[in-house]
């Protein structure tokens, strides 16, 4: 059974990597995407992989992590409709089931993009279930990544992965601490380029595009795939060897654009993780 429909891979081929894009598919009644499968899994993944955070964020603001209480993460997403939270299980890959679901998204576009990037690395899924209207702030993801809208609507919001929206210094900084959120400015709403999202929809999120996401009136779940290739694992590394270039008085780069490389700033992050300097 193909969950992809052929035009869907035919978009998809012809948008990748660089432009966000929007698919259909057919997980919605994919048993192990159910609101009752995935309170399971949250009970089954090593709770370091549930995180739980408060559904009334604000784009520049904190997504902070709830702990008002303690309940367990099968309770709070059985309860979604009314716990004012966002629950995110990650890497679910973790688990044999959703392994070899995310292996069979993979095989069907994994023709789309080998030709453009090569075969696609560290293949990983999330699974976001979120409360009525909640709104995932601005941040960025350092990934490709296809959003597959299981359950609920959404308005997901994508923007260029180039200053202002994305500052070098914050890509940079992600690599350092690990901190994805991004400052935001009110005049970023108007310039968005927002997809409506329903069940059965999915988008295609370029590597680093910034986005928001404001979920709908009803509870949302979204499957997220996301992978690397050699070319992204490169701008990694020249992003984590930016600030150990400055601190050694040598010129640091901006960050590369699709398809050129920066392998002299990634071999050096290379060598500089072999001496100690990363």
């Amino acid at each position: 059974m193909s969950f992809l429909s052929p035009s869907s891979l035919g978009s998809f081929a012809s948008a990748y990597p660089l432009s966000p894009t929007m698919l259909r598919h057919s997980l919605m009644d994919q048993p192990l995407l159910s609101f009752e499968a995935l309170a399971k899994a949250a009970l089954e993944l090593p709770p370091e992989y549930v995180e739980r955070r408060i559904s009334n964020a604000v784009n520049g603001g904190e997504f902070a992590m709830d702990r008002s209480d303690d309940a367990d993460p099968a309770s709070v997403i059985r309860a979604i409709n009314s716990s004012g939270n966002w629950v995110m299980l990650r890497f679910v890959e973790q688990l044999p089931a959703y392994r070899d679901l995310l292996d069979r998204v993979m095989d069907e576009i994994g023709p789309a993009i080998t030709p453009s990037t090569g075969p696609g690395l560290t293949v990983r899924g999330f699974i976001f279930i979120s409360s009525p209207g909640t709104l995932t702030p601005f941040h960025f993801d350092c990934e490709y990544n296809i959003l597959f809208q299981i359950a609920g609507d959404k308005h997901f919001a994508t923007y260029q992965p180039t200053a202002p929206w994305l500052p070098l210094d914050r890509h940079e900084a992600y690599y350092g601490a690990g901190d994805n959120m991004l400052p935001w400015n009110d005049s970023y709403e108007a310039e968005a380029n927002v997809h409506q999202m329903r069940p059965g929809d999915a988008l295609f999120i370029p590597y680093a595009s910034p986005h928001w996401v404001k979920a709908g009136a009803q509870p949302s779940i979204s499957l997220s795939i996301t992978w690397q290739s050699e070319w992204s694992q490169s701008v990694g590394a020249a992003m984590q060897i930016n600030p150990v270039l400055r601190r050694c008085r040598l010129p640091a780069g901006d960050l590369p654009t699709w398809p050129k490389s920066p392998k002299w700033r990634a071999l050096g992050c290379r060598v500089a993780r072999k001496v100690g300097l990363l």
